[in-house]
């Protein structure tokens, strides 16, 4: 049976001849104290059912800040390797144009030196070729010389050479 504050003040006991009854008394007051045990029982499990539960949330709130913590942290990290992998490549890129630019000026300078040696040689098959030019002339004019025909009609055991008259060719 349950009790509530207004049933126990208006229980009302027999009296008797002396006065309450005293078995009544008491069997009311064991059940009320059975009662009131049993809702203190009910009470305090309920309680420990609230600390367990109050306990739980306080465990799912230090897990859901480590989790908050933790997705800041991995933030921070993929924000920071983020910005270090963007300057990586940045001076990867700069290296790169360097390194083009100066295999690009390797490559002017070796044309340009090319266009000089082109040009040196050239200028020197020019001269080559006009000594050249000049060392056959020079030579058609000694092989057109009369002297030539001179020394061909000379007669070594005859007389010494006489001086031979000048552009008249001797006929023997």
């Amino acid at each position: 049976m349950e009790y509530s504050p207004r049933d126990i003040e208006l229980k009302q006991f027999n009296i008797v001849h002396k006065g309450l009854n005293e078995n009544e008394v008491r069997d009311y007051l064991r059940e009320l104290s059975n009662e009131l045990e049993k809702q203190r029982e009910e009470k305090a499990m309920l309680q420990r059912m609230i600390d367990d539960k109050d306990e739980n949330i306080n465990r799912f709130r230090a897990v859901e800040n480590t989790i908050g913590e933790a997705l800041v942290v991995a933030q921070r990290a993929g924000d920071e390797i983020k910005a270090a992998a963007g300057m990586q490549a940045d001076v990867i890129i700069k290296d790169a144009q360097n390194h083009a630019d100066q295999i690009v000026n390797d490559a002017m300078q070796k044309a340009r030196e090319i266009s000089f040696q082109t040009e040196d040689m050239k200028r020197q098959s020019k001269i080559f070729r006009a000594r050249f030019s000049m060392l056959v002339e020079a030579q058609l004019d000694l092989l057109k010389n009369e002297d030539w025909d001179y020394l061909l009609n000379y007669d070594l055991e005859t007389k010494p050479i006489e001086q031979a008259p000048s552009n008249d060719v001797e006929s023997e």
